[in-house]
């Protein structure tokens, strides 16, 4: 009896129990730049600053970004990114919602940055939230 219950109240839950939205898969997004820079002290604190969309009824599926860093770090909308072993941890993917956002180059002391090149390569995929 009990089994029949358990198996009945299982069954209920599961026919009314609906997810909040399903994910269909849109297209394959990159984002990437690059620049040298020739300044080696007292240069700009941010470089190659770059925003992006995720539109709406969309989320973005970060699945690596790499990057050459030179004395600079990485930032995602102000979260930093690091190359060398650091307190900072790198941890994919990372999911947007709708909205802009932001990938740059930055430092905290203008006098640490230095000239040479600096690049990075975002690699996503994006996909429709359907109901």
């Amino acid at each position: 009896m009990r089994k029949i219950i358990f198996t009945s109240l299982f069954l209920i839950c599961f026919v009314i129990g609906k997810a909040q939205n399903n994910l269909q898969f849109n297209r394959v997004v990159t984002l990437k730049a690059d620049s040298v820079s020739n300044c080696s002290s007292g240069c700009a604190d941010t470089i190659l600053y770059r925003t992006f969309t995720v539109p709406q009824n969309k989320v973005l599926k970060i699945e690596s970004i790499n990057f050459i860093a030179g004395n600079y770090l990485l930032f995602l909308d102000g979260t930093p990114f690091s190359k060398l072993s650091t307190s900072i941890t790198n941890t994919f993917p990372i999911w947007l919602p709708s909205g802009t956002y932001s990938i740059y180059f930055a430092t905290y002391i203008t006098s640490a940055s230095s000239t040479g090149n600096y690049a990075f390569l975002l690699s996503a995929i994006e996909f429709n939230v359907v109901d």
